[in-house]
């Protein structure tokens, strides 16, 4: 008489393959969407640049996220933009130096995103972190180590 175990063994690895194939492609799948969020992320961090250089600091507080509102007031957030821009001037270029990307179950990812950018009178490093959801990024935070040079 045949062991009952063994007649379950072919069964057993199918169920292993099924589970090893689904957490593969669950792998893939999340690849791909946090590519796209980092992207997304990204195009936000090159409005966000035009947006400081043309001085459009309300605007750039009201697109943002909730998190940040309950962080900063819309005064706080002004002044601060308004000084990065005062001190260090518009934007020459940024150079993209680390990335992060966080999931969270039905609220989207964030990203984080920092810069090392190049401004008309000084350099700072950036640190954004977007909030990614529905196909659209919001600002959660925003953060600067600039350092104004003189001539």
């Amino acid at each position: 008489m045949a062991n009952s175990s063994c007649r379950n063994f072919p069964i057993q690895r199918m169920r292993y393959v099924f589970a090893l194939l689904c957490g593969t492609c669950f792998l893939v799948s999340s690849c791909g969407s946090s590519t796209k969020s980092v992207e997304l992320a990204q195009q936000s961090v090159e409005q966000f640049h035009s947006q400081l250089d043309s001085e459009h600091f309300t605007a750039l507080y009201a697109a943002s996220d909730e998190k940040l509102h309950q962080a900063a007031t819309e005064t706080d957030f002004v002044k601060l933009l308004d000084a990065v821009h005062r001190k260090l001037g518009n934007v020459q270029r940024s150079n993209l130096r680390n990335t992060g990307v966080a999931w969270f179950a039905g609220q989207g990812a964030t990203v984080t995103l920092v810069y090392e950018t190049k401004f008309t009178q000084g350099t700072g490093m950036e640190k954004f972190v977007w909030h990614i959801k529905d196909n659209s990024a919001s600002l959660y935070g925003y953060h600067i180590r600039g350092c104004p040079t003189f001539s």
